[in-house]
């Protein structure tokens, strides 16, 4: 009698299998069928690798998440891949301000427009001009200052009209200049709260 309904208990468990189970279904279309809402509460100890997906015709499937997807607390996050013998380019339109003669604290958009640019190309001014300071320097920031345009630009040295934080040191004590289609590369010193000339090219 025990064998018996050792038998009685198995064989059902393997008709469900094959036929699929579902919930709030008597036609399973699937190997779990579910008509309506469900709830999956993933351990959060366990780094996902996979995500799953709803398809049009409301089947489910898995996709890999690749290295360019994260999940962190639930949330699903995209990480740019960007080439590191690449430099991007961020733009400077100077028609706006076409006319001034001295940029001072300079705001060439590095807390925001230009955040990740490392070449900086400034265009649209009519007349030569000068630089006594950039804002927003912070350590290690590297900007290469393309001037690609007709017009020649001026770096001051140390020049009181920028604050303290935002002068450029340009090596030589003496101020300096850029012809057009020049560029001049500067890095950003914390310790010393100055912007470094590093190289000129034309």
């Amino acid at each position: 009698m025990k064998y018996f309904l050792h038998i009685i208990v198995i064989i059902p468990i393997c008709i469900l299998h094959a036929q699929g189970v579902g919930i709030n279904t008597t036609n399973p279309l699937a190997t779990l069928h579910v008509n309506g809402n469900f709830m999956f509460e993933p351990k959060l100890t366990v780094t996902p690798t996979r995500l799953v997906g709803i398809l049009e015709n409301g089947g489910a499937r898995d996709f890999e998440l690749g290295d360019t997807f994260d999940i962190t607390e639930g949330t699903l996050e995209v990480t740019e891949t960007v080439d590191p013998n690449i430099f991007l380019i961020g733009d400077v339109d100077q028609s706006l301000t076409s006319g001034i003669s001295q940029y001072n604290n300079y705001d060439i958009g590095l807390g925001d427009v230009n955040s990740d640019k490392a070449v900086i190309r400034f265009s649209g001014e009519t007349a030569g001009y000068s630089v006594t300071g950039f804002s927003g320097g912070y350590d290690g920031r590297i900007v290469y200052y393309f001037n690609s345009q007709n017009q020649s630009v001026t770096f001051y040295n140390l020049d009181s009209d920028s604050d303290l934080e935002n002068q450029i040191i340009t090596g030589s004590g003496a101020n300096v200049s850029i012809n057009n289609i020049g560029m001049a590369e500067f890095i950003y010193d914390a310790s010393i709260q100055k912007w470094i000339l590093v190289n000129l090219r034309g």
